[in-house]
């Protein structure tokens, strides 16, 4: 009884998280001044962000980043959990990685919702950087403004079928940019000015001892920024995929993309990565409070998250729809190359970082990032090797998640 309520549960989830690309979801659109460009009360009247907590070099730098651009707290939306600093632009990762946080609303719930921004090492005809935007928002002009003072608005990407609503926006507003979508958007929103598509099954040079997927010569440099299309699901009920998720790691940076493949909402206080000092404690992990993710000056505590988030995110997102998605959803005979897949991102491949989710929290660290990897894909990586402890090998051990992925 007790599963069949919760697969019940799961489904009404599923159903209302398709209409996000419809009408269901809206952003909020703050109130603001005309001459503020980035972000938006000031800390005090020289707009210092005061170094209350101990920082990382990465960290001084990605402050520093915020002085430069004039970043302020607080003065373009509320401070809450889904746009901790309340600005319209965040810097996020070293180098040239910024988010755009949201709240993001559904039946008055604000679910949270991030865009990244960016820039490409290759240069536009006017000499600035060229942009890639994943994941778009809902443009407004101080967006318009903060993406026009980091450089050239050149690729935009809507990586699953979800993450969609804005694209026709950004295509507007940008008639130069390419528009790309997961593999089958196109078919799905066709009042979209789409260049192309992903191509199905894309990955990477060197992936599981592969030559890169062959792809539109239009597109970026993919040594850059490197996808992984997550080919391995399908909806129980319809038979078809439900994301068509592609994910990306930012070669400079060291930073994961992810939309809904992985989310990291907060726990009730608002602590910043609260939740996953908890997570991994459960297995027997002590992650330090002061460790690289912990709350900052850019990512600060927001008091008590509200009710409906926090029941959306804790409940729905965690406790339904996680064990939903790993166990029915991911397909019986593509198990193990949704392994291959993990254990690539999280062990073998990708040296993450920083993760940076459409929903929820940003993970920064290493160590912390490839632990809360290893939690939700259920992996365990062996990180010791004769060529160094920064050669990560994969090991026929799995963790406490769903007993009965990969089985």
């Amino acid at each position: 009884m007790k599963s069949a309520f919760s697969i019940e549960i799961a489904i009404t989830l599923i159903h209302t998280l398709t209409s996000c690309s419809i009408d269901a979801f809206h952003i909020m659109q703050p109130k603001y001044s005309s001459n503020i460009i980035l972000a938006a009360s000031k800390v005090d009247d020289n707009n210092d962000i005061p170094e209350v907590y101990p920082l990382s070099r990465k960290k001084l730098m990605l402050v520093d980043e915020v002085k430069r651009l004039n970043i302020s707290k607080g003065s373009y939306s509320s401070i809450g959990w889904s746009n901790r600093l309340g600005s319209v632009i965040t810097p996020a990762a070293i180098p040239g990685v910024y988010t755009v946080d949201r709240p993001f609303y559904w039946n008055k719930i604000d679910v949270g919702c991030r865009c990244t921004i960016i820039q490409l090492s290759s240069e536009a005809k006017d000499g600035s950087k060229e942009l890639l935007i994943h994941s778009p928002v809902g443009l407004d002009p101080p967006l318009i403004d903060a993406v026009t003072k980091l450089g050239t608005a050149t690729h935009v990407i809507s990586p699953n079928y979800e993450h969609v609503k804005y694209a026709y926006q950004w295509a507007n507003q940008y008639p130069n940019a390419k528009i790309w979508g997961c593999p089958g958007l196109s078919d799905k929103e066709p009042e979209v000015k789409w260049t192309g598509e992903m191509p199905y099954g894309a990955r990477p040079q060197g992936y599981n001892g592969h030559d890169e997927t062959r792809h539109d010569n239009e597109m970026w440099d993919w040594e850059e920024l490197q996808p992984i299309h997550i080919d391995i699901e399908s909806n129980p009920f319809t038979g078809s995929a439900f994301f068509n998720e592609v994910v990306y790691y930012h070669t400079p940076s060291k930073t994961l993309l992810t939309t809904d493949l992985y989310w990291n909402y907060p726990r009730g206080d608002g602590v910043t990565n609260g939740q996953l000092v908890d997570e991994l404690r459960t297995k027997g992990i002590n992650i330090s409070t002061d460790n690289d993710s912990s709350s900052w000056e850019l990512a600060p505590e927001v008091g008590e998250i509200p009710l409906g988030s926090k029941l959306w995110g804790k409940v729905g997102m965690d406790k339904l729809f996680y064990p939903f998605y790993m166990n029915l959803m991911v397909k019986k005979d593509r198990r193990g190359e949704f392994e291959r897949i993990a254990r690539y991102i999280t062990c073998s491949g990708w040296e993450v970082e920083t993760i940076i989710p459409a929903h929820g929290d940003i993970v920064r660290g290493k160590e912390l990032c490839r632990q809360v990897l290893e939690k939700h894909f259920n992996i365990q990586c062996d990180i010791t090797s004769e060529e160094g402890p920064n050669v990560s090998r994969s090991t026929a051990s799995y963790g406490s998640g769903p007993p009965e992925l990969f089985n």
